[in-house]
């Protein structure tokens, strides 16, 4: 209607692209507490994340986030709400197969130590029964998506800077192709370039896989340079969903209006 005023910005959590790689309906995991009463870590979240989307959950130590994360690949199990990926029920999927067709990376990599560099990122092929030739051609294909040299497929962890234990890492998460990736906080231990680094390589090799992401950060710098959008939560609930821009411009709570000047003052960003 012309002349009629605007409407306020929505902060919907669910709204997003029609067809997601994930999605959490009224999601709730409660712990049981000291005294015996249930502690909620995670409080009715809604969320739906696009096939290809790099999605980055934000929030203060004790909001719900790794938790809300290890709910996709049932590493955690929700006491209430539905997960589903790529339109199927999680709990109607075995938890190993489920993880298997899931990358996962942690901070520092999360290798074994065991293990040499060509171990660690063809583990997962081993176990799927692949033949030694495909497991060793897998592994260099994945080392130089990574940036890694192939001299290194023979070194151990203990050999390695962080940021290629990152990449390993990375690239062991990416071995059997999986369309989802969760990340927990995996660029937390790194120094600020070789973090800046990795940033890039990681937006890089989104452009170039396309994975669906789920990234779980403590950093909002972090969470606005590498997110097609971001994720804020606090006390186990989302209270905003959105780009850089709706954060800055069109914050939802005053909890989120402080959450950005507390980083703006930080960072002088």
């Amino acid at each position: 209607m012309i002349g009629a005023a605007p409407s306020p910005p929505s902060h919907d959590v669910t709204a997003t692209a029609p067809t997601p790689m994930i999605e959490l309906r009224g999601v709730r995991k409660e712990f049981p507490g000291p005294t015996g009463t249930p502690v909620v870590a995670v409080d009715g979240v809604s969320l739906r994340v696009a096939a290809g989307e790099l999605l980055c959950l934000i929030g203060t130590s004790g909001c719900g986030k790794t938790t809300t994360m290890k709910m996709i690949n049932r590493l955690v199990e929700p006491s209430d709400g539905e997960i589903r990926v790529d339109g199927r029920d999680i709990r109607e999927r075995d938890p190993t197969v489920l993880r298997r067709g899931i990358g996962y990376v942690i901070q520092k990599g999360g290798l074994f130590p065991h293990l040499s560099v060509a171990g660690n990122v063809g583990l997962l092929c081993r176990l799927e029964g692949w033949e030694r030739a495909r497991i060793e051609a897998r592994v260099a294909e994945l080392l130089q998506l990574v940036n890694l040299a192939q001299e290194l497929a023979t070194r151990y962890p203990r050999e390695l800077s962080g940021g290629q234990r990152q990449r390993v890492g990375v690239a062991r998460a990416l071995a059997l192709d999986p369309p989802l990736v969760l990340m927990d906080e995996p660029f937390g231990a790194l120094d600020p370039i070789t973090r800046r680094q990795l940033h890039a390589e990681l937006r890089q090799l989104q452009d170039r896989v396309g994975k669906t992401i789920v990234l779980v950060t403590h950093d909002l710098g972090e969470a606005f340079a590498l997110g097609d959008r971001v994720a804020l939560m606090d006390r186990g609930r989302i209270v905003q969903l959105g780009t850089e821009a709706d954060f800055r411009e069109r914050p939802a709570t005053p909890f989120v209006e402080e959450f950005v000047r507390e980083h703006v003052r930080g960072s002088g960003a």
